[in-house]
């Protein structure tokens, strides 16, 4: 609608945002439904009204009549539904988030959306080029050492190979044979040469089709540039998701993800990129949830968290603490807001059993309160079968009563990381709204193009660079109060990846 002139919109009501809030978790609440559980009314849907299949009609042949009852009874019942979900909020508590934070922040996706991002198309077909070179090398290494040419996306060729003619270990099975998924394969991978090959093959090939092949056809002709979509009730933590590309998917560390990002360009003559990261913002908000005296301590004197946690588990200094140690104290603390117990570090880190139950026996010591804190979470969440964040926002996990100990150690899980990762969710989601009022009040040209993860990209004429580094982390900062304080890296480059840091803020 932006693109053909519909102009921005005040947002007063949105049912099917207000039907996610009250869903608890449950997504992609449909009209149909929310009429029949609040107003006892039975509408025809979109599949009713064209058909499915063959049969199915184009919308130009339905009758003017049938037509104008069908849009009719929906907008009345949307007019309807109004009064009954904003009553039921208030009840349920979650009045504030749909107000405050997923209303106004829907104007905000949609000029996000509109206003698109600027990709360098001949740079990726370069890249398109190398990596199916790439490709080709690692197809012939793996012919090589296996002594045969086979379809490595061929999923039984793949597992004849493996386990049949180099007889490596045998994991799980599916219906159709040997499993040959990623964690099977990463088990294997120091058993056999063949097998880093073939992961790093999938990789490849995963990231040049959703990518590298595929950003080139999403551009609008019209604009020029990539428009994704942002679902904004497709998750159970209230964390954004993209579509079209699935921009979250892009790797943030690694070579070829850095080299992907580098598509992403400023795309107006004098404008440059500007990035703008949360730091450790789960880990800071497990601390001011948890209250726990030596995150916050930690938190407090501006040290790496990861350093202080391997000194304080080791009882060494912070300058005595080696890079294996900081590493696995990194793992431990992501994991421990994950539900990560000493398998999965294990198999995380590639060390035994014994080493991992060692390390996390003083880890827990250290943080005695984190994980009274998480075994609270655990306890309440399994008598109520719900989590509630600290906005408010619900999620439902029915399988934290089952009977079955799969499912509900993965429930707990979800559980336990809810609070944290909700919460971060909805910081950055203040943050947006705000930002995006005050760049409208102010009349300046800048735009928040993507929002990732933990991470706001900004196109910023250079005559306003100095103008958003001081604007962006004092709004993103000061949008929740953190007992540890909330930190804020900006960085500015002609792209996504070749970027230098602006500052570090700390409030």
């Amino acid at each position: 609608m932006r693109s053909l002139g519909g102009g921005k919109r005040d947002w007063a009501f949105s049912t099917f945002l207000a039907a996610y809030l009250l869903g608890a978790g449950s997504r992609d609440p449909r009209l149909e439904d929310l009429a029949r559980e609040f107003l006892s009314v039975e509408l025809v849907s979109t599949e009713q009204l064209l058909g499915t299949g063959r049969a199915a009609r184009k919308p130009s042949a339905i009758a003017e009549n049938e037509a104008a009852e069908f849009a009719a009874r929906r907008a009345e019942s949307i007019l309807n539904l109004r009064p009954r979900l904003e009553a039921e909020m208030r009840n349920l508590g979650v009045d504030y988030l749909f107000h405050e934070i997923e209303l106004p922040l829907a104007g905000v996706l949609a000029d996000m959306e509109s206003e698109g991002v600027a990709i360098d198309v001949p740079y990726l077909k370069q890249m398109q080029d190398e990596l199916g070179a790439q490709l080709a090398a690692i197809e012939k290494e793996v012919e090589d050492v296996a002594g045969q040419k086979f379809n490595l996306n061929a999923p039984q060729q793949l597992a004849k190979v493996l386990f049949e003619d180099l007889r490596l270990p045998v994991g799980k099975r599916t219906k159709t044979g040997y499993s040959t998924d990623a964690d099977t394969l990463e088990t294997l991978r120091e058993k056999h040469p063949i097998v880093g090959l073939i992961l790093e093959h999938r990789q490849l090939s995963k990231l040049k089709s959703t990518y590298v092949d595929a950003l080139p056809q999403l551009v609008d002709p019209m604009s020029g540039r990539v428009h994704t979509s942002f679902g904004q009730a497709s998750t159970a933590t209230g964390r954004l998701s993209s579509s079209n590309p699935n921009l979250m998917n892009i790797p943030i560390r690694t070579e070829l993800g850095q080299r992907i990002r580098r598509a992403f360009k400023a795309g107006r003559p004098d404008h440059v990129m500007v990035s703008a990261d949360y730091s450790q913002i789960e880990l800071r908000i497990a601390a001011h949830l948890s209250g726990d005296p030596k995150l916050l301590g930690a938190f407090a004197a501006g040290q790496d968290i990861h350093t202080a946690t391997a000194a304080a588990v080791f009882k060494i200094s912070l300058e005595e603490v080696t890079p294996d140690q900081r590493r696995l104290a990194k793992v431990a603390n992501f994991g421990s807001i994950y539900g990560q117990g000493e398998y999965g570090l294990s198999q995380q880190l590639g060390i035994t059993g014994d080493v991992a139950r060692e390390f996390l026996g003083q880890y827990w010591s250290t943080y005695a309160r984190l994980r009274e804190y998480l075994d609270d979470i655990r306890r309440k969440a399994r008598e109520e079968g719900l989590v509630v964040s600290a906005t408010g926002r619900r999620r439902a996990i029915p399988d934290l009563r089952s009977p079955n100990f799969q499912l509900r150690g993965a429930a707990e899980r979800m559980a336990i990381n809810f609070p944290m990762q909700s919460l971060a969710a909805d910081i950055i989601k203040i943050a947006m709204v705000r930002l995006h009022r005050e760049i409208d009040a102010d009349e300046i040209e800048g735009r928040m193009l993507l929002q990732v993860h933990d991470e706001l990209l900004f196109e910023v004429p250079r005559s306003e660079l100095d103008q958003f580094a001081e604007k962006v982390p004092r709004i993103m900062t000061g949008a929740y109060e953190l007992e540890t304080g909330i930190e804020v890296e900006t960085k500015v480059g002609p792209n996504w990846a070749d970027m230098k840091k602006l500052a570090v803020v700390r409030a």
